[in-house]
């Protein structure tokens, strides 16, 4: 287990640098932290920020991939396909109910 004091100093840095970030730049600061850590960092990272194991780790793939890849990675926040699907795609119905609700009688 990682000493409480590197935890608690990892966890004054991610409250102060949180609301500034992103979803892939959370996971990648993460992920340099745990690597700084070194042995049992991604727990401590984890421990301290409340993230998931597998988002340390997914950000430490992110930080292995050559230069050219991260540019072209760093215009997107999600992978492509990633997210919520519009409701109407997941509900063809909802669009003509909705307008069929506000139309005059």
């Amino acid at each position: 287990m990682q000493d409480a004091q590197v935890i608690e100093r990892i966890q004054t840095k991610y409250r102060s640098l949180e609301p500034e970030m992103d979803e892939r730049l959370c996971r990648q600061w993460a992920a340099a932290e745990a690597r700084d850590v070194g042995w049992g960092g991604i727990t401590a990272v984890a421990q301290a920020t409340g993230l998931s194991r597998t988002t340390i780790t997914a950000g430490l793939r992110e930080l292995t991939l050559p230069e050219q890849e991260r540019v072209i990675e760093a215009r997107r926040v999600r992978r492509p396909g990633g997210g919520r699907k519009p409701v109407t795609e997941t509900d063809p119905g909802l669009l003509a109910a909705l307008e069929a609700l506000i139309e005059p009688q």
